[in-house]
């Protein structure tokens, strides 16, 4: 990979030196080479898909116009076609008041993304071959499954970020992923189960876990029961639970959206935005996250940094854009939504809530006098207000728990608070980790929610 990141590398230099030539001030590349492996399990056969992305996506200053085109190849001719193209945009634009320049070179690039040979070097067959062997584990578990849905792919991405101020650096990594989804039917009830493995270092074991949790889940869910009435009481939320629910966090410590408007985080700097016990940063060089690079999407180097500690939101996430309208620095945090094809704007990396106890998943269960557990698949989640902070989320696998332990399984329960006063009423944190697309997440207590 270290080839083509290179290459990668010296057709941006290449290109960002014909910045003046053809009539920009500056000029950013960003610069993407993605192999992609997929493996489905479509009723009992196991299909694979394989393709290679590659783009560049091209932002040029003129004075404080700035214009954005993007093109899937990596020919010299097309990237500087695309500029050109870029460069009448920001002409049919007009001024950005907000803009000062393109990213200048920045000090202090870490060791950079994870690398795993063996992801690197899966095959279709391999791939394939570990779909069906969690088949095999799956159905040795559980003879009832009358549903199995597997999806796994392991992608090798490379990137470069080159721009006419300086900046020339990229990165690559490998990453692993699969989900499983079970239906188990008996006697005409069906139970439900998941789980998924994420990972940036592959590990046979782990992924073998996947059907194991979620052939035991399904199998609970064969003996749940209508929630007998809405109550209010405590929530223990599960990893996968608890990253479907962060974005509206991360959302409002944009700075962007801060700086328009549109954020609840206006102003807060300083203040308290959740309970004490709640203290989560965004690391862009934390050892197995998904989202650790040596730099972000613009080329600044990856950092650490406290979003909010001890419930008092302590700093934004920075792109160069909003970091220069407050003439301060970037945290490292550009990211591009959709990849090459847009824009930079600020969103995290890897967020990590901190631990405040060392307690397992059971060990909080143990802390609940009435509640629920929510794992799994959180239903709803999308559609969070991140403003006005209205929330309501189903789980299909939650579990009814009664002094201090699991009473029994429940079919689809419905949770439903105020997002920032949810945020207010996280009492405890365990230290039962599971690596997440938004970082790496634990289970945590939440007191007093709305349960239907």
């Amino acid at each position: 990979m270290e080839d083509i990141l290179n290459e990668l590398i010296s057709i941006g230099e290449k290109v960002a030196l014909k910045a003046k030539e053809i009539g920009a001030d500056d000029i950013e590349l960003y610069l993407v080479h993605n192999e992609v492996l997929n493996a489905r399990l479509i009723t009992n056969y196991v299909t694979t898909q394989a393709g290679i992305e590659v783009g560049v996506g091209v932002r040029v200053a003129i004075g404080k116009n700035v214009g954005f085109a993007s093109v899937s190849s990596l020919e010299q001719d097309k990237i500087i076609e695309t500029a050109k193209m870029a460069i009448k945009i920001a002409k049919a634009k007009g001024e950005d008041p907000n803009f000062n320049h393109l990213p200048d070179p920045v000090a202090g690039y870490g060791m950079g993304g994870i690398f795993d040979e063996d992801i690197y070097m899966m095959d279709p067959y391999e791939l394939s071959q570990k779909v069906q062997d969690l088949v095999k584990k799956a159905r040795d578990l559980e003879e009832d499954i009358k549903k199995l849905d597997i999806f796994a792919t392991r992608s090798n991405a490379a990137f470069a970020v080159v721009n006419s101020r300086g900046i020339s650096i990229g990165d690559y990594g490998s990453v692993f992923f699969t989900w499983m989804d079970i239906n188990v039917v008996k006697n005409g009830k069906t139970g439900k189960g998941m789980d998924a493995y994420i990972t940036r270092k592959f590990k046979i074991d782990d992924l073998m876990k996947v059907p194991e949790v979620a052939t035991r889940m399904a199998r609970e869910g064969l003996k749940a029961v209508k929630l007998k009435e809405p109550f209010v009481g405590d929530a223990v939320i599960g990893p996968f639970v608890m990253d479907s629910i962060i974005w509206p966090l991360w959302y409002n410590a944009s700075a962007l959206n801060v700086q328009e408007k549109r954020s609840r985080f206006v102003g807060m700097l300083g203040k308290e935005v959740a309970n004490k016990a709640f203290t989560i940063y965004d690391d862009g060089t934390l050892p197995e996250g998904i989202m650790t690079k040596k730099c972000d999407a613009e080329g600044i180097p990856t950092m650490k940094k406290t979003i909010i500690e001890n419930g008092i939101l302590k700093t934004y996430l920075y792109d160069t854009y909003t970091a220069y309208r407050e003439n301060r620095e970037s945290t490292g945090n550009a990211i591009r939504r959709g990849g090459y094809r847009n824009q930079p704007q600020p969103g995290p990396t890897n967020l990590v809530i901190e631990s405040t106890a060392n307690k397992s998943l059971v060990d909080l269960i143990g802390e609940v006098d009435k509640g629920v557990l929510l794992r799994g698949e959180a239903m709803g989640a999308h559609t969070i207000n991140p403003i006005k902070g209205t929330m309501g989320i189903t789980c299909l696998n939650a579990l009814y728990i009664e002094n201090g332990d699991v009473a029994y399984p429940l079919k689809a329960v419905a949770m439903s608070e105020d997002y920032f006063n949810f945020l207010k009423k996280i009492e405890i944190v365990g230290s039962e980790y599971r690596i997440t697309f938004n970082g790496k997440m634990p289970p945590l207590i939440v007191r007093n929610v709305n349960f239907g």
